[in-house]
């Protein structure tokens, strides 16, 4: 290791501490005490735990979390949209994550302002305030005002918070590999993968110019949805740290006696937000990741507002299909398809049960055959679907469970305006315009042609791999492996019984020479080899029988 270097390991070291006490103080670091070393064990002591044995488990979690600071409130948000991973108590807890973060000084926050947009701060705003509206984990935003009289937020990353990231995810990493190498379940959960894409997320928040090209397409594509408002982005005062956007005054859709007071129409508001999300989805391939509560707002004039693009999700057609698909297939309760489906896009582990995950699809699938369509909630069967593939340990792909993640958000925050709301009846001209879609000629036309050109490439390169492969064979270049599953305990059975024959076979030559040492005429060893070769001889066969039986 460098000189150099020391600084950053002392730092991850500390930082590394502290993250496994905060695990002991919230009882949540039992698999580390099971993997690492004996002096870890004897510092991640369980005292202390008894403040928090009354409190659930996915609330420990958040706590834990919240206490850890933006990584892990990050983490916790992205893990948060996979219910497919982890217990949907945890997950439903997780979505309570508050990203607080204490202010950084008006000094500190006007630096990195002037450094991002290369000049001093009153020139680039008429008026700034120092003292910031709110202070998330990532940055906190100032009130503002521009030369053209435009009232603006102005969002600044809070200091050295990447280099926190990316120590906070090498240590991640690494407790995930710990746990793959000690734990089926960890393996099973692939979770170095999960550290590793929920890394990239938040790195990418952390270039705010993500966010602002969010904005920019999100408003273009928007731009005549007259019930919809979303902040204006300034590109001009913008940069990877700092972000500029129009100031949008309005109340939080969660402000049920304001909204009551100002007689706004719920009902309105709620088909007004599913249609902007579901268009996000199905026509525009793009859409915003985080629909609560907090980050929807009711405008003075009536209009839905959007907030905070910088965690975003995409989705090509051939996704949108198999969604498609599989709202079909839930409405018209057929597990057949639904366990097609699941198989198409989903991984599987090798043991899983194909009768038992019929037999659980059947029992959420029960009461949808008789359920008109208008009083299926979208929410709880999503969520029964997810944990039935949890159980069988049957992981989605990112995409699909952030908008299984996505629609129960988005009922939950419109049956929140108007409880009468039915997402599924809001879906159903959706699912109907892509059956549609799919039957038009343009679209077989386009299907038709991307088959043929993958035909097309796939016989240009068949004369070559065949070429390639033939002249491997003639050089003795091409290896067959075969695998044999459930030999391990024959082939134990094997050696253990050749073993136990070869000791038997010593040990009695021994005994019949008298080989020393004798006590009172008795070899010790031959009779020891002997007697040992004969116990795990019976022990073997016993075995053989318990097999058979």
């Amino acid at each position: 290791m460098r000189i150099t270097a020391l600084p950053q390991y002392k730092r991850e070291t500390a930082r590394f501490l502290e993250v496994t006490g905060t695990l002991v103080k919230y009882g949540l670091a039992e698999h580390l005490e099971r993997i690492e070393p004996e002096f870890l064990q004897r510092w991640l002591g369980h005292e202390g735990l008894e403040e928090v044995a009354r409190l659930g488990l996915g609330e420990r979690v958040r706590l834990a979390c919240e206490e850890l600071g933006p990584t892990f409130v990050k983490l916790g948000q992205i893990l948060s949209t996979r219910p497919d991973l982890i217990p949907l108590e945890i997950a439903q807890e997780l979505e309570k994550l508050q990203s607080g973060a204490p202010e950084d000084d008006p000094a500190t926050a006007r630096q990195i302002v002037e450094e991002e947009l290369g000049g001093p701060v009153e020139e680039l705003f008429v008026n700034f305030h120092d003292a910031p509206m709110a202070s998330a984990s990532i940055g906190q935003v100032h009130r503002a005002w521009l030369a053209d009289g435009r009232a603006v937020v102005v969002k600044v990353q809070h200091p050295g918070i990447e280099e926190r990231v990316e120590v906070d995810f090498d240590i991640l990493a690494s407790i995930a590999a710990l746990m793959e190498r000690h734990d089926e379940t960890a393996r099973s959960l692939q979770l170095t993968a999960v550290i590793q894409e929920a890394r990239r997320s938040v790195l990418g928040e952390l270039d705010f110019r993500r966010e602002l090209r969010h904005l920019t397409y999100f408003r273009r594509a928007f731009a005549d949805e007259p019930g919809l408002m979303l902040p204006e982005p300034i590109p001009e005062r913008s940069a990877r740290r700092v972000l500029t956007m129009g100031f949008l005054d309005g109340r939080s859709v969660a402000d049920d006696a304001q909204l009551d007071a100002e007689g706004r129409d719920r009902s309105a508001l709620a088909l007004t937000g599913a249609h902007a999300f579901l268009d996000m989805v199905f026509r525009d391939g793009v859409f915003h990741a985080d629909p609560h509560p907090g980050n929807v707002m009711v405008l003075a004039d009536g209009r839905l507002a959007l907030l905070d693009f910088g965690m975003v999700g995409r989705v090509d057609r051939e996704t949108q299909d198999d969604l498609l698909d599989l709202m079909l297939a839930f409405v018209q309760a057929d597990e057949r398809e639904i366990l097609r489906i699941v198989r198409r896009i989903g991984v599987f582990p090798p043991e899983v049960d194909d009768a038992a995950l019929r037999r659980d699809i059947l029992e959420f699938q029960g009461e949808l055959s008789t359920a008109p369509i208008s009083e299926i909630e979208v929410g709880p069967l999503l969520e029964a679907f997810t944990s039935t593939l949890r159980q069988h340990r049957i992981q989605l792909p990112p995409t699909i469970s952030m908008l299984v993640k996505l629609l129960i958000m988005l009922e939950g925050t419109s049956r929140h305006l108007d409880p009468g709301f039915s997402l599924m009846e809001v879906l159903r001209p959706y699912c109907e315009k892509l059956v549609l879609r799919r039957a038009a000629p343009r679209e077989r036309a386009r299907r038709a042609l991307e088959t043929g050109r993958d035909w097309t490439r796939l016989l240009g390169r068949l004369p070559g791999l065949l070429d390639d492969t033939a002249r491997r064979i003639e050089r003795g270049q091409v290896k067959i492996d075969m695998v044999h599953t459930g030999l391990e305990a024959t082939v134990n059975r094997l050696v253990s019984g050749l073993l136990c024959s070869a000791m038997l076979l010593g040990g009695a030559m021994l005994w019949a020479l008298k080989a020393p040492p004798v006590i009172a005429g008795i070899p010790i060893v031959g009779v020891f080899a002997t007697m040992v070769a004969l116990l795990h001889g019976i022990r073997l066969l016993w075995q053989v029988r318990q097999a058979r039986g």
